[in-house]
């Protein structure tokens, strides 16, 4: 991990900030470090990259913790979630960016939510690694 100012940077910088329901993901393969998460926007708080519209599909991969891997993890920047908690949930909080006509998450940056919110649950002033979710 990284000091928690480059994740807040990396939240403020994001040109994609949507809250999506998850519709379905792609289950992991023996060892995988991601899971790829299909779901359509429901909220849009910004989209300075003009990608996006409201139910629109989107697919992208969240990095997970591997369990039942037996060696140290690589020395990253990537934040690994718990999927076996995460992937209960229906809806989350992402930041993304646009890259080669595909979506990506900036810096492991989702949270899982209860339901969407009319203002952002990691708003600007959120502190630290990753912004606390409501799920």
């Amino acid at each position: 991990m990284m000091g928690p100012y480059v994740y807040e940077a990396a939240r403020a910088d994001a040109p994609i900030h949507v809250q999506i329901l998850r519709v379905g993901s792609t289950p992991r393969g023996a060892h995988s470090d991601s899971v790829r998460v299909h779901g359509r926007v429901v909220r849009i708080f910004r989209d300075r990259e003009d990608v996006l519209h409201w139910w629109q599909r989107v697919s992208f991969l969240i990095p997970v913790i591997d369990r039942e891997r037996t060696g140290s993890p690589e020395l990253s920047g990537t934040i690994y979630h718990d999927w076996e908690w995460m992937g209960r949930a229906r809806w989350f909080e992402v930041f993304l960016e646009s890259w080669n006509g595909e979506i990506h998450l900036v810096r492991s940056q989702v949270i899982a939510i209860r339901h969407p919110t009319v203002q952002p649950v990691c708003g600007p002033d959120a502190k630290g690694f990753l912004c606390e979710g409501t799920f």
